[in-house]
């Protein structure tokens, strides 16, 4: 997940992706495109709203959720998943980011600090818009299955989501030598408290309900983002 030949100690900042670098969600992107190019039953998205309530409250089945939305993919090569990713982030994710996270990651980036973007999302989806969006190569996110470069359709453990972003986080940084000395994080949701209390400066972002209530009992900065 991480850039193993650019090992030396810099300050870190890690950004949640969806809602806090964009607007709404890459799943739904990522569901518009495959609905758009007719890879997806008309019954397939009919629960849709209920796995976003459930995730924004902490409670989705994620496990369940990522086998659902990973499936129309199943048995495709990597080399088409890759190219079906480039295009989609083009199209449907990069109408979306904010004007604020694009400049801020961009000045992050002129300062020598090194950019992490750890994202409850599948690694497919993550690795593209940090790539070709943002340019970082340092991510963090759910890994999935290719066996002889055919996609299985598997999400594997342990999930990017709520304390699984801390705990990989901390893997990261254990392998490669990282201290959160000076680090910064940026999330939006109760599912970054457990990444954002790993960090020395922390901020929510678009922050709402309990949330939000949380941020400002840990002194948070508040930040609204928009398009």
């Amino acid at each position: 997940m991480t850039d193993q030949n650019t090992a030396s100690q810099k300050r870190l900042a890690v950004f949640d992706m969806d809602g806090t670098l964009l607007e709404g969600d890459s799943v739904t992107a990522y569901l518009n495109c495959l609905n758009r190019n007719g890879l997806i039953p008309e019954d397939f998205r009919k629960d849709e709203q209920k796995y976003k309530d459930q995730f924004l409250n902490g409670t989705l089945d994620i496990g369940f959720f990522y086998r659902h939305v990973l499936s129309p993919l199943r048995g495709w090569s990597r080399s088409r998943i890759q190219e079906f990713m480039t295009g989609m982030t083009a199209t449907d994710i990069a109408p979306l980011i904010y004007p604020e996270g694009r400049k801020l990651i961009a000045r992050l980036q002129q300062e020598g600090v090194r950019v992490i973007i750890v994202s409850a999302t599948f690694d497919l989806i993550v690795r593209a818009v940090a790539r070709d969006i943002f340019g970082v190569s340092d991510i963090i996110a759910t890994a999935t299955e290719f066996r002889d470069e055919v996609f299985t359709g598997e999400p594997l453990l342990p999930y990017s989501h709520q304390e699984g972003k801390a705990l990989l986080l901390k893997k990261t940084l254990s392998e490669n030598g990282w201290s959160l000395k000076d680090s910064q994080g940026w999330g939006d949701t109760v599912n970054d408290i457990a990444m954002l209390s790993l960090v020395e400066q922390a901020h929510a972002v678009n922050a709402r309900g309990k949330f939000r209530d949380y941020a400002r009992s840990q002194g948070w900065e508040l930040l609204e983002f928009r398009i």
